[in-house]
């Protein structure tokens, strides 16, 4: 069965992946058995996952992409912060203390005014390492007004809370902050550089195929309520 992974190629690091694929861009590239093994990358469009939505193939996509159409396909989804290195690193460290007692503070800005299924997927994630929130405040600014922000406050319980500011600029960033008991974690994008003397530059923010494979989950109606649940919130919606 062919794996076919949907998403934008500059979140791809290709550097650091390991397994063979085969970049496309579109669907209609897609020949069967003309790929061999390959992991196929494929461009993440509407109109890309619309041709490859069948049991003939093995597809990943990005957790903005999924609606409910796609819990009874093979469809796995994957999210974009549990597959950062950075993420995957400070998950390690907090789950190794004791109940995860601690404040963590999480920035991300974006460029574009974005589905808020990106920030829904993010709660997601966090949910998942620090426990389902028992009470949750947000606050939102007019979303199509630059700089637009979301501020949400989440209390987890046992003494651990967090803050998370989602805003729409004119850059793509991510910012977290851990205070835990005994461990202090801190980190920017804004401060990955690239190896070269006097660059300016920031590094972009990517993942590799092989992470995408390791964290995907199958598309199950659970995924789909908890998914709905967070964007509800984001959305005011909804309050724990």
């Amino acid at each position: 069965m062919t794996k076919i992974i949907l998403s934008k190629f500059d979140r791809i690091d290709f550097r650091t992946t390991l397994e063979n694929i085969s970049v496309v861009e579109s669907a209609e590239q897609i020949r069967e058995g003309e790929n061999g093994e390959a992991v196929i990358v494929l461009d993440a469009t509407v109109e890309n996952l619309q041709a490859v939505e069948n049991d003939a193939h093995q597809t990943c996509i990005p957790s903005t992409m999924l609606t409910t159409d796609y819990q009874n396909l093979n469809v796995s989804v994957y999210f974009d912060l549990e597959n950062y290195p950075f993420y995957q690193k400070a998950k390690e460290i907090i789950s190794k203390e004791d109940k995860h007692k601690g404040v963590f503070r999480f920035r991300r800005t974006v460029k574009h005014v974005e589905d808020v299924s990106l920030l829904a997927g993010d709660l997601y994630v966090l949910a998942a390492l620090l426990g389902d929130p028992h009470d949750v405040h947000v606050k939102r600014t007019d979303q199509f007004v630059t700089p637009a922000y979301i501020i949400i406050m989440l209390y987890f319980g046992s003494g651990t809370m967090a803050h998370i500011e989602y805003t729409v600029t004119d850059q793509e960033r991510i910012e977290f902050e851990w205070s835990g008991i005994k461990t202090i974690i801190e980190f920017d994008s804004g401060e990955m550089r690239p190896v070269q003397p006097g660059s300016k530059a920031t590094l972009p923010l990517t993942y590799s195929v092989d992470s995408i494979l390791a964290t995907a989950r199958k598309v199950d109606q659970t995924i789909i309520e908890r998914l709905n649940h967070f964007e509800m919130l984001v959305n005011g919606g909804a309050n724990k």
